[in-house]
């Protein structure tokens, strides 16, 4: 058995004993089980039924966002759950894709997978993207002219600890950087 007809088997045995529970047991256990499984089932967007019935199959829409990066990121998220490697889709709007077929388990695992994805790689690029300007400026030299400024600021700046790690980020992103310079045009009249 595989990993993900193993782990869709214990979330299913959990929803049946959730579901017994909500039809069978004391007032306030019955009513708590059956919380817990609309919440659920809400969670993942999905009806009991479909998510019990393991074999069917329903065509889904997501909402991956805009930019090549983030359908890669689902393509990828889509073959790590189903093990296709194949994607068949309709593109609704530049942000949006559906039609992808999928049981409601494939559906609920893509989603949180895609979207936990999406959401750790966008704090990355962010982070990325300002250590590539640091690296860009020290590269590049194009800082201020500090000439001017009061004596204590100096001091604030150089009381400050240094990150390490970051500047050996910096220092390593400078080599990747191009070597393209800019050179002041002379006009000659």
């Amino acid at each position: 058995m595989n990993k993900d007809k193993q782990s869709f088997e214990s979330i299913k045995s959990k929803l049946r004993k959730l579901q017994a529970l909500a039809e069978q047991g004391y007032k306030g256990e019955a009513e708590a089980a059956k919380k817990l499984l609309d919440k659920l089932c809400e969670q993942y967007g999905v009806s009991l039924e479909d998510v019990l019935d393991q074999e069917k199959k329903n065509r889904y829409r997501f909402e991956i966002g805009k930019g090549k990066i983030w359908l890669s990121l689902f393509m990828q998220c889509y073959a790590n759950v189903t093990g296709n490697r194949q994607l068949r889709y309709i593109r609704e709007t530049s942000s949006i894709i559906r039609g992808v077929e999928l049981t409601a388990y494939q559906f609920a695992e893509i989603s949180n997978l895609f979207f936990w994805h999406k959401n750790n790689l966008k704090k990355d690029i962010e982070q990325t993207q300002q250590l590539v300007f640091e690296a860009y400026v020290q590269k590049h030299r194009i800082f201020r002219d500090r000439s001017n400024d009061p004596e204590d600021a100096e001091e604030e700046l150089s009381s400050q600890p240094i990150d390490l790690r970051r500047l050996q980020a910096v220092v390593a992103m400078m080599g990747t950087l191009n070597d393209n310079h800019y050179h002041k045009m002379i006009e000659g009249k």
